[in-house]
């Protein structure tokens, strides 16, 4: 499958405080630069084994280039159909511009939908607020009932991404508890790296993760029911078998593409940039960043985990924090650490034997 993200709009009516684009530039792609995006696309597409093309809508908030998102789903359906390729369409939300007629169609052309929600009204509002300072908590919880809708008219659940960062991370417990409680199944966390954490607040969070690390096995122990959290899943796969250097490899078979047309790996980061939706992929960039030499940082050189590290081969967050592919982000690597302890700690032998024989069955 090919992954094609694109930023449609490079503005937001909320003002999250830990966002990532920093201050929007309030831009929106037009139409001839998300077409000729696709038609790269649709040509990396075809050579996948699966003939498929995800298209990604991600902004700012996508929902406000609503009619963007209609055109380039209808062109994405004809051009598809003309090579023969199978589509797939997912987006990003904040949930606070979703209406009926909008609903009606990310499921009449099966959207799979994200939603940020940062927990409970007392968490989500700390940093999900609009420009008048006002929490947007309340927002969404008017479109519970067409989110409800959506997922009956789908058999799709909604996934859940909230943010911890150094403001809210002492309610960690509380808003996982509260995201299975509303019935998400499907919960993404992301430690806020755009930030610095001191070492005690460090370690408070490591015993805040350990806390949802324990309960999250517990209750699928005693509930048997099927709750996918990201973090766990991700470092159990990682510690279980080993990880390669630049292991996404961003950029062969996914690109992000920015309102402006500009080609990047996985974020618009002009050290990343592989060509521009105008002119088409620059390929020997895109094996340059795909095959960088692994240079392995001293510091990483003697740790136990290093074969099974996926933070020192993110090279987009580590030249994004650090300026320098090969220097892993702090925060990200003290979460892989405290991770991999959690699980030699919870885990028994066996136990990830048998995950591991699952996920190399998987790979068969």
């Amino acid at each position: 499958m090919y992954t094609l993200s694109l930023e449609i709009i490079n503005r937001c009516n909320l003002n999250c405080s830990y966002c990532y684009l920093g201050e929007k530039k309030n831009s929106y792609m037009n139409i001839e630069t998300a077409k000729g995006a696709i038609n790269i696309a649709i040509h990396e597409a075809k050579k996948q084994y699966d003939k498929t093309l995800l298209v990604y809508f991600i902004g700012g908030e996508p929902l406000m280039a609503y009619s963007t998102m209609k055109e380039i789903v209808y062109y994405v359906i004809q051009e598809c159909s003309c090579y023969g390729l199978l589509y797939k369409f997912s987006t990003t939300i904040n949930g606070t511009l979703l209406t009926n007629k909008i609903a009606e169609f990310l499921t009449n052309y099966n959207f799979d939908v994200k939603l940020s929600l940062d927990g409970p009204e007392y968490v989500h509002d700390i940093n999900r607020r609009d420009y008048a300072d006002k929490g947007s908590y309340s927002l969404i919880a008017e479109k519970q009932s067409l989110f409800k809708k959506y997922e009956i008219d789908t058999g799709k659940k909604i996934s859940v991404a909230h943010v911890i960062t150094r403001n809210n991370y002492n309610y960690f417990m509380e808003t996982f508890k509260f995201l299975i409680d509303s019935g998400f199944t499907k919960i993404e966390t992301a430690i806020d790296y755009h930030c610095e954490w001191p070492e005690k607040e460090k370690k408070e969070l490591s015993n805040c993760v350990e806390e949802v690390f324990k309960f999250y096995i517990d209750y699928l122990v005693r509930t048997s029911k099927e709750i996918y959290w990201n973090l766990f899943a991700q470092y159990i796969k990682a510690y279980v078998t080993p990880v390669c250097f630049y292991f996404c490899k961003a950029g062969l078979c996914t690109a992000y593409v920015a309102t402006d047309g500009g080609i990047y790996t996985c974020a618009e980061i002009e050290k990343f940039k592989i060509g521009s939706a105008n002119i088409g992929l620059n390929v020997p960039k895109i094996r340059e960043i795909a095959y960088a030499e692994d240079k392995t940082d001293l510091k990483c050189t003697h740790c136990v985990y290093v074969e099974h590290c996926k933070t020192r081969g993110c090279i987009a967050a580590n030249y994004l924090v650090n300026k320098d592919i090969y220097k892993s982000v702090e925060i990200n690597c003290f979460m892989t650490k405290v991770f991999y302890s959690l699980i030699e700690k919870n885990l028994t032998e066996q136990q990830l034997q048998n995950i591991r024989n699952a996920y190399e069955r998987g790979n068969k």
